[in-house]
């Protein structure tokens, strides 16, 4: 179910689903005005059906997703807008993609904070390499000015927006990261997450929970009509997994959002809808009832499932 509850140390509390990712990206439209419309409606209903947290990045959609995210929250209540938690991240604007330096990182967050309006979270977003992570932590890096904004009262959390495990153990280390954003690692296809989750929990830090759905694999689509190879390890575990939910009479994408929010160690969901048709597929999914017996069920299932998993960000 979704629900408000403290996100982890951060002293923020918000919902433990939230919205994310490509806000009116519409494939089927190029019209600006349209897809800016959707986006708008999509946020405008997620706050309707109790969403109140929403994540983006300037590098989604070459910048589009953000401006939809901050039109859409401009057309809400002063009060109902201030109810809400808005994260986003930095490093990866399409201007200045993969500059990880004070000033670049400034610039970014700034550019964020007028689409935006207040931001609650930042994270550093997808460093490339070693080298990355050297500028993101050393002096006159990304974390310095995010703490800076942090002590000063404009942001309230700050970490890391990426898969690599080792990576996110690093920021975890370091000691000056509220928050995580690890993505593609914890569904029913694969939990290989789960050592980040207790890494991060023993330090005090709260993972949000990219890609429930494993990039769509478990959104309810057809299986059959992906462009991607057909003897791909995701796939033929993806495809025993909605075999198992069929004959249960269960939505597959039920238990892929409810698998992560089940999940104590698991700060906040993030879910990716386009538009109000998917959003509400979204809460759908969220809110479902599927009874203990049917987990313990599935539990099993997963257990015994083959072919073993591919891996994921934990040997990146």
């Amino acid at each position: 179910m979704v629900s408000i509850k403290p996100l982890g140390n951060t002293g923020i509390e918000t919902t433990n689903l939230g919205v994310g990712g490509h806000l009116g990206l519409l494939n089927d439209s190029d019209d600006p005005a349209r897809r800016q419309d959707e986006g708008i409606r999509t946020v405008q209903r997620a706050v309707e059906r109790g969403v109140r947290y929403f994540d983006t990045s300037p590098m989604y959609g070459a910048g589009e997703a953000e401006k939809h995210l901050g039109a859409g929250l401009a057309t809400l209540d002063a009060e109902v807008r201030a109810g809400l938690t808005v994260s986003t991240k930095v490093g990866t604007h399409p201007d200045r993609r993969h500059h990880y330096g004070a000033d670049d990182v400034r610039w970014c967050y700034d550019n964020s904070r007028e689409i935006l309006g207040p931001i609650d979270i930042v994270f550093v977003h997808d460093p490339q390499s070693d080298a990355d992570m050297d500028v993101i932590m050393g002096p006159g890096g990304a974390l310095e000015v995010l703490e800076g904004l942090r002590a000063d009262g404009e942001i309230s959390a700050i970490g890391l927006g990426n898969r690599n495990h080792r990576w996110q153990r690093q920021i975890i280390d370091s000691g000056r990261a509220d928050i995580i954003l690890p993505s593609y690692d914890y569904h029913p296809i694969r939990q290989s997450m789960a050592p980040l989750l207790d890494y991060a929990a023993a330090a005090g830090v709260t993972v949000v929970n990219g890609s429930p759905y494993q990039a769509g694999l478990l959104a309810g689509i057809d299986l059959d009509a992906l462009p991607r190879r057909q003897d791909d390890v995701d796939v033929e575990r993806a495809r025993q997994i909605y075999a198992w939910c069929a004959e249960r009479g269960v939505e597959v994408g039920a238990m892929a959002v409810q698998f992560s929010m089940r999940q104590p160690l698991i700060g906040a969901t993030l879910v990716g809808p386009r538009t109000v048709a998917e959003l509400e597929d979204n809460i759908r999914h969220a809110t479902a009832e599927i009874g203990d017996d049917t987990w313990a069920a599935f539990e099993v299932f997963l257990r015994d499932l083959q072919p073993a998993p591919a891996t994921g960000g934990e040997v990146l």
